[in-house]
């Protein structure tokens, strides 16, 4: 089981975790697709892709982090404590038949998976983050040339007193 971090500049960081080497895999795709950046090569293949997260996960395991860049984004990669996960109320029924409590005790740390809702969640804060960069305003999905012309201000904000460009 692997804790892993999305980190780019333009965002706050997203912690996941990852049973195994194919949630991995499948998080590093994910990441790489939420910039447009393929993940196989001209022929189609996608075997560099798989050893370069291979890699990654062989060096979280030896020496405890592993990080890799995906275009502008850093994927960091650790071996996870699974007893910070561990609660007898998520073991089920049979737990309850084992003297244990029905639901879970509070002690245990969500597990939050990397799915398809967060694909899209990290697609769209990524896409926010490069409207910001670039001067616009992620939140209102405003580029920098669709600021008012008055204020150079985006939608965020009310633009009662600001002055309209005569109409041509």
């Amino acid at each position: 089981m692997y804790d892993v971090t999305i980190e780019h500049p333009g965002m706050d960081d997203r912690q996941y975790v990852c049973d195994g080497p194919g949630e991995l895999r499948n998080l590093v795709w994910g990441v790489a697709r939420a910039q447009g950046k393929p993940i196989t090569d001209k022929d189609g293949r996608d075997r560099e892709m798989i050893l370069t997260v291979g890699d990654l996960r062989s060096r979280a395991d030896v020496e405890g982090v592993g990080t890799l860049m995906v275009e502008a984004v850093t994927v960091r990669v650790e071996p996870a404590d699974e007893s910070a996960y561990a609660c007898e109320g998520h073991e089920g029924e049979d737990a309850v038949l084992r003297g244990g409590p029905l639901h879970c005790d509070g002690r245990c740390k969500p597990r939050r998976r990397f799915d398809r809702q967060a694909l899209v969640d990290l697609s769209l804060a990524l896409d926010d983050a490069d409207l910001e960069a670039s001067g616009g305003c992620g939140r209102c999905g405003l580029e920098a040339e669709q600021m008012c012309a008055d204020c150079r201000r985006c939608n965020c904000h009310r633009h009662d007193s600001c002055k309209r460009p005569a109409g041509k």
